[in-house]
């Protein structure tokens, strides 16, 4: 499963609960929506952080990263290839 499907697949039936959408285009605004609040932000984080084995720094945990399916795709793919430090 690639990471957005993955991601996709944690949203829609884990913090959309009764408003799922069949799909989430890639660049529909998931914060300024709100489909995703701040605690669901966090949630995803963790989400990412287990999922994909990255850390998340507290530098980064801002709304762009975060903001639409893409940013999120490629978010994850650049901490993927980063070298991981503890």
């Amino acid at each position: 499963m690639s990471v957005q499907q993955t991601v996709e697949k944690f949203i829609t039936e884990e913090l959309l609960l009764g408003s799922r959408p069949q799909k989430i285009e890639l660049d529909h605004d998931l914060i300024g929506t709100g489909f995703l609040d701040s605690l669901a932000v966090m949630q995803l984080i963790l989400f990412i952080e287990e999922r994909f084995n990255v850390k998340v720094a507290d530098g980064e945990v801002l709304p762009d990263n975060f903001r639409t399916m893409a940013r999120i795709v490629e978010f994850v793919e650049n901490k993927q290839r980063a070298p991981q430090t503890a």
